[in-house]
């Protein structure tokens, strides 16, 4: 989705800490209009961002305050993967506040998930896959360099990737960007036509296979955990 840069609410934002103790009030839709970058000046603090995603970038970052002095550099590859989050190889051996992470956003991809490249998603889609990968840069700053090589061990069992991937699903609620992981959730498995969809790796999924265990939630059970968190009561 091409952005002239500009980009506004359909729900006035509050910029500052709110009683659930994150920065953002929850807001179900984000569309295009006026966007003032001054207004988000406090989260550009050591993050490196392209141009044409700054406006999706920042909002998604207003909703993870913890990470307004994190380095992160959001770059574009040519990766099967659409999204992807993690520290640099080297910082992994830094002390946790001297660390830079790296999302990687991939424009170019098999036929399958061209469908689904941030470029083609819808902008409130957009905004919520960049909050799922900014749930995953909360965890990899609270673990120490032992840690998190025990959590790349782990995840090459596919079993801790569900759970992995689905905790910071409910990461991503938690801070606020609910109805935009809603919106990803529900226009990936729109356009992909399936059920349920296991990411990238999940190259010979059927049509006919649910599968018992969702890696990421699917739109019911994102809409269950809006429902069942007091943040959105006063948005539904």
């Amino acid at each position: 989705m091409k952005l002239s840069g500009y980009l506004c609410v359909t729900t006035f934002l509050i910029i500052g800490t709110h009683s659930n103790g994150y920065a953002q009030i929850p807001n179900r839709q984000f569309d295009e209009g006026a966007f003032d970058s001054t207004q988000y000046s406090q989260y550009q603090n050591h993050k490196k961002i392209p141009n044409e995603i700054k406006p999706q970038v920042l909002i998604a970052l207003s909703f993870y305050p913890e990470l307004s002095d994190t380095k992160i550099i959001f770059r574009y590859r040519k990766r099967k993967t659409p999204l992807a989050s993690r520290p640099r190889i080297t910082s992994t051996f830094r002390k946790k506040e001297n660390r830079t992470y790296v999302i990687t956003i991939s424009k170019k991809s098999n036929a399958k998930l061209t469908p689904i490249l941030f470029p083609n998603l819808p902008l409130n889609a957009q905004i919520g896959v960049l909050g799922h990968e900014l749930g995953h840069i909360t965890e990899y700053k609270n673990k120490n360099t032992w840690q998190l090589l025990g959590l790349y061990l782990r995840l090459l069992n596919s079993e801790n990737v569900n759970e992995f991937e689905f905790n910071t699903d409910h990461t991503t609620i938690a801070h606020g960007l609910g109805y935009q992981l809603y919106d990803w959730s529900q226009y990936v498995r729109k356009v992909l036509n399936i059920s349920e969809w296991r990411g990238a790796s999940d190259t010979n999924h059927s049509k006919k296979v649910d599968y018992m265990k969702q890696r990421y939630m699917n739109p019911l059970t994102v809409q269950s955990h809006i429902r069942s968190n007091d943040i959105y009561e006063n948005i539904r």
